[in-house]
């Protein structure tokens, strides 16, 4: 699959499932695109891109500084549709408030059950709707 392919199928998906995203979609002169939606309180951005055929997502502040992002790509072994699910779980986490993130050095870090982040006890933890 080339990049064109590959971003019109992940554009129609957003458009059909997560048509917010779309609403400033900027491509590139490869043909692959990134997008984002703005957090409720307005601090970050949720963007997602499709550069070098996989979908990658994360956060970004107002200065296009990046909190953290991770790719859900080729190097899993995914195809686009594995991808498509994969991006799926994750978004539908973040906007439904079901992902935690804690403030560290004015970035949010996603919290995972598996990972081994030390939280202070009066650290505050946020949702989507918390950033």
């Amino acid at each position: 699959m080339d990049q064109t392919l590959f971003s019109k199928i992940t554009l129609q998906y957003l458009t059909e499932n997560y048509s917010d995203f779309v609403e400033n979609i900027d491509f590139k002169e490869d043909q692959s695109f990134d997008c984002s939606i703005k957090s409720v309180k307005g601090s970050r951005f949720l963007w997602i891109a499709t550069y070098d055929l996989e979908i990658t997502i994360g956060f970004e502040n107002h200065n296009k500084e990046c909190d953290w992002h991770f790719h859900i790509g080729a190097s899993e072994g995914n195809g686009l549709n594995e991808e498509l699910q994969e991006l799926t779980k994750q978004l539908n986490k973040i906007l439904n408030n079901e992902q935690v993130f804690i403030l560290e050095d004015d970035k949010y870090i996603p919290l995972d059950k598996n990972e081994e982040i030390a939280v202070n006890e009066d650290e505050k933890l946020y949702v989507w709707n918390d950033i």
